[in-house]
């Protein structure tokens, strides 16, 4: 063992003695070579961070100059067009004088563009712009017919209420609609205003100042139309547990009831104002005998 060891310190070239003299080098070896893995490994952690950093760092300012460009291009639609659509409305109005069309067809015109803004339902998450340029369109042609009594009205009028129609029964086949208080009320009172003032444009128009100018009857007619509209949308608001419909109905219910207590009380006489009273008491006597039959579908 002795002479191993000397041999070993002067590098003797014995095959036995390299054998021997390995089991003493191989531990550095050993300890060598963990520490050069460690620091592999360390240098390979880090390269990998470093690239992730670079990787989740560089797309931020592409995606930062991506949603600039996008609002940028959205402002530049919103200015071109409604720069546009003025301008083709100016257009239309100079046209409109240069025709020497009548004003009251203007009705008519408010009443296409309400109905094309409700077809489109803008805006598109909550679509009320359409609703309210019809219950407008209704109110403003109601009263202009009301101050003028002009014939050229009907057709604005008219198109209303089919367009306020139209607009409920396609919207109000959606949940989101029915849950949205405010469009509900849009949809419904639009549609009552429209039907109120056009059915009683149409009644004096073709009534009061056409065949029926004579006949003192004819004054029951409309103030019975309403009821039946507003005790039918009372029982049916009541049936589907639909408060804006039944809201609805109660306007006519209370209009036609006004208007018999008011009006019809004091231009008619005899058995004609009796049996007007009549008939009104027995519908609304009526629509609350329905009104206890059917129940909601909630309860």
């Amino acid at each position: 063992m002795a002479s191993t060891r000397t041999a070993c310190a002067a590098g003797s070239a014995a095959s036995s003695t390299e054998a021997r003299c390995t089991p003493h080098a191989s531990p550095v070896r050993a300890v060598a070579q963990p520490v050069h893995t460690t620091a592999t490994v360390s240098l390979w952690v880090t390269h990998g961070a470093m690239a992730g950093a670079r990787g989740a760092s560089g797309p931020l300012p592409g995606g930062s100059k991506s949603m600039s460009a996008t609002m940028a291009t959205k402002w530049d639609v919103r200015v071109l067009a409604g720069v546009g659509a003025g301008l083709m409305g100016l257009a239309g109005v100079f046209l409109w004088r240069e025709l020497q069309v009548p004003h009251e067809l203007l009705l008519a015109v408010a009443a296409v563009l309400a109905s094309a803004v409700a077809l489109a339902e803008v805006p598109r998450h909550r679509p009320l712009a359409g609703p309210i340029a019809l219950l407008l369109t209704g109110l403003v042609g109601g009263l202009w017919y009301a101050a003028v009594k002009s014939g050229l009205l009907l057709p604005g009028l008219g198109l209303t209420v089919l367009a306020a129609a139209f607009t409920v029964a396609r919207t109000w086949r959606r949940s989101e609609a029915r849950e949205d208080k405010l469009q509900a009320v849009l949809l419904w009172y639009g549609l009552t205003a429209a039907v109120l003032a056009t059915s009683w444009a149409f009644y004096f128009h073709f009534f009061t100042l056409g065949f029926a100018a004579d006949d003192i009857g004819r004054r029951v007619v409309l103030t019975l139309a309403w009821l039946v509209s507003g005790v039918g949308l009372v029982v049916y608001g009541r049936q589907r547990g639909e408060s804006v419909i039944r809201d609805a109905g109660f306007a006519f219910v209370a209009l036609a009831v006004g208007k018999a207590l008011v009006y019809d009380t004091t231009h008619l006489s005899g058995m004609l104002r009796v049996a007007g009273l009549a008939g009104a008491g027995a519908l609304l006597l009526g629509g609350a005998w329905l009104s206890t039959l059917r129940q909601p579908r909630s309860a």
